[in-house]
């Protein structure tokens, strides 16, 4: 069983859908078709064809998929940060034993 939802989105993307016009030729129809220019034709054509809808999704998703994307950089980032404040800590610690350890060793001598 699939939603009106799902039924709806195949069809505009075979070409049918609501806002299409282009099922019954309206007159002076086909004289504007003649006159248009070739990226009119194109653009009529993915209208007809349903690519449009294609490419508008096709963007959407675009859209989002940088979006998260840059959201995993940034939390990845973060990641490597926080690694190297734990290390650099980590770095002071012993060196503050090392210097412990020179004065001792210096004491001793």
């Amino acid at each position: 069983m699939h939603s009106k939802t799902e039924v709806k989105n195949v069809l505009e993307s075979a070409g049918f859908s609501r806002s299409n016009q282009y099922y019954v030729v309206q007159q002076g129809k086909i004289a504007s078709l003649t006159l248009m220019k070739g990226s009119e034709r194109l653009d009529l054509l993915r209208d007809i064809d349903g690519t449009r809808v294609y490419e508008d999704r096709r963007k959407d998703s675009l859209k989002i998929v940088t979006k998260t994307g840059a959201a995993n950089k940034m939390k990845q980032i973060d990641q490597v940060v926080q690694y190297f404040k734990e290390r650099l800590r980590e770095l002071d610690e012993e060196k503050e034993e090392l210097k412990k350890y020179q004065q001792l060793d210096k004491q001793r001598r």
